[in-house]
């Protein structure tokens, strides 16, 4: 039994070691916690059982003194008997506190080992946001990513907010952050008087995303683009569409303002 218990210990300590730990990728770390946690629960299982056998056979042999010592307690033989047996009782007991000992040991390393691992991969896993008024899952770094490069815009750093949300669409194509990091991604080209990557940037937007909340603004810009590319043609049937599509819009008015400087 003690050999039982030494191979457990040395077991869990060889497949939760940290260093080994830290090479685990976001995926194989959660496997393996899986597997691990299956694997300790049927040691722990085997162990129990092992240690309720015991239990049973000091039980036994305490049932067969009582026999004997019943029977035959003027025999010095059977005395004898009795004596080897209540030294086989006492090592036996020994033996169970040793592996009783040994298994909470090896308990208290099993939480401290899940702890560590838990510590490792809560980093990594995913949370939830709030995008146009719905609740999506992303990626901490996806997250990351696309706050960084919207505070960077707000603090007219436009060169790093233009690559920030490039890189995140690029990174994440099905991101729930897309159709905000396209248009952020013009918007700071346009501040950058970057007008054509603006106009790309922004016709993109408003072809893939033409009910999204800033597609007005986004066929707005694109007007505004082409004015200041000189196809003043382009920008009136751009700021004729921003009237007919988004007549509501906010940038209604301006639509038309500008509509005016082009006759």
């Amino acid at each position: 039994m003690r050999a039982i218990a030494f191979t457990l210990g040395t077991l869990l300590l060889s497949a939760l070691s940290p260093a080994q730990a830290a090479l685990f990728g976001d995926d194989e770390a959660r496997t393996a916690i899986i597997n691990l946690r299956g694997r300790v629960e049927i040691q722990n299982r085997e162990t129990a059982a092992a240690l309720a056998a015991l239990s049973q056979r000091i039980e036994a042999l305490d049932q067969r003194i009582e026999r004997i010592e019943q029977v035959s307690r003027g025999q010095l033989e059977l005395q004898n008997q009795i004596e080897q047996l209540r030294q086989e009782i006492s090592r036996l007991r020994g033996q169970l506190e040793v592996q009783a000992n040994e298994l909470a040991q090896t308990q208290r390393r099993q939480r401290d080992n899940y702890a560590d691992l838990d510590g490792r991969i809560k980093p990594f896993e995913p949370v939830s946001v709030q995008v146009d008024g719905k609740t999506a899952s992303v990626e901490v770094e996806e997250r990351k990513v696309y706050d960084s490069a919207l505070v960077a815009f707000r603090a007219g750093d436009f060169n790093a907010a233009a690559a920030g949300f490039t890189a995140l669409r690029a990174r994440w194509p099905n991101s729930v952050y897309s159709a905000n990091a396209l248009y952020w991604a013009g918007a700071s080209q346009f501040a950058l008087k970057n007008y054509p990557a603006s106009l790309a940037a922004h016709q993109l937007f408003v072809t893939q995303y033409p009910q999204h909340p800033r597609a007005a603004d986004a066929m707005l810009s694109v007007a505004l683009s082409q004015i200041e590319t000189g196809d003043k043609r382009a920008a009136r049937r751009s700021l004729e569409i921003v009237l007919e599509k988004y007549p509501d819009s906010p940038v209604a008015p301006q639509a038309r303002d500008r509509m005016a400087t082009l006759r």
